[in-house]
């Protein structure tokens, strides 16, 4: 389930096992847990703010995460989808990469997920072929605001 954590400036989610909660008992374990932290921290109104500074962007790079797992896991579970050679590539690739720039690979790829699929790797034209009229990728995702974000 999701569990949503309230603060002064929004709201902050994460994955929870609630073992079968309705979402209503969940919100009140949160709530019970932000209210104890609260009495017992005694944060001020500045450290308030200064604590939701620094989570933001903590949901984005959760998500990141999410999908590297779910990748990772469909294809372990997927054995076709790992033969010797797309394992020494993926292999070499991701060799390359350190955790961040992997998260921001699999992040690229989920957001281009339709153009990737339009991709044909089997009947792919000779290198000395004319372009065709093919898939749009979208680059620089860090750049600001898109449409479906």
């Amino acid at each position: 389930g999701v569990a949503v954590i309230k603060t002064e400036e929004g709201c902050a989610t994460s994955d929870m096992d609630t073992g079968g909660e309705s979402r209503e008992q969940q919100q009140q374990g949160m709530d019970s847990i932000a209210s104890e932290l609260d009495d017992l921290l005694q944060l001020s109104t500045e450290q308030k703010k200064n604590l939701q500074k620094a989570t933001e962007g903590i949901e984005k790079e959760r998500r990141a995460v999410e999908v590297v797992d779910t990748s990772l896991t469909a294809m372990l579970s997927n054995s076709w989808l790992m033969n010797e050679g797309v394992e020494e590539c993926t292999k070499e690739f991701t060799s390359i990469l350190n955790t961040t720039q992997m998260s921001k690979f699999m992040l690229w790829a989920d957001h281009n997920s339709e153009s990737i699929d339009q991709l044909d790797y089997v009947n792919a034209p000779p290198a000395g072929s004319q372009p065709s009229q093919g898939p749009v990728f979208v680059f620089g995702m860090d750049e600001g605001p898109h449409g479906d974000e």
